[in-house]
């Protein structure tokens, strides 16, 4: 005696969708993350891990502006949203015209999974502007971070401050 399974076909039709949506799920959130933050006294600008691909696919570049005298402070996170423990070496430096300037960190990190760790460095203009530098220039950098073979790079302009100091009185007729 045969019994009929009316609903059998609904069940697995549901259940291959549902395996399909989590497929999808699970294949946006599982990998490494990274994230910078970078402020400058001003304001601080956020560069999100899919903006860093946008800026190899796109040819833009992500950037940060210094006034003389004044410093930047850097946050990069790395989010682990893999089963295994990830470990590496981050490694931040400065370049100017394809030249090594400073060493600014080098840090070995180990990240649980599910979960984030951040480093920070700071850099101060005072520190990286060459001696007798002309007051009135500008200077451009360029810091990298390197994580296992993935390297990201962030620009520094140190511009001169535009201020005034002293506002000279008209001239009488």
């Amino acid at each position: 005696m045969a019994t009929k399974h009316n609903n059998l076909f609904l069940f697995l039709t549901l259940a291959c969708f549902a395996g399909i949506i989590l497929i999808f799920v699970f294949d946006g959130y599982i990998g490494l993350y990274d994230k910078l933050v970078i402020d400058n006294g001003q304001y601080k600008q956020n560069v999100e891990w899919d903006e860093w691909a946008q800026q190899e696919k796109y040819g833009g570049s992500v950037g940060a502006s210094l006034e003389r005298g004044g410093q930047a402070e850097f946050t990069y996170t790395i989010e682990n949203h893999r089963f295994s423990e990830y470990s590496d070496v981050i490694e931040a430096t400065l370049w100017n015209n394809r030249v090594k300037v400073a060493d600014l960190l080098s840090e070995k990190v180990s990240v649980p999974s599910f979960d984030k760790t951040e480093v920070k460095w700071t850099v101060r203009t005072a520190d990286i502007l060459p001696a007798n530098s002309p007051v009135n220039q500008n200077y451009f950098y360029i810091v990298k971070i390197k994580r296992g073979i993935l390297e990201r790079e962030v620009n520094i302009n140190v511009y001169i401050s535009n201020i005034i100091k002293e506002i000279p009185s008209p001239a009488s007729p």
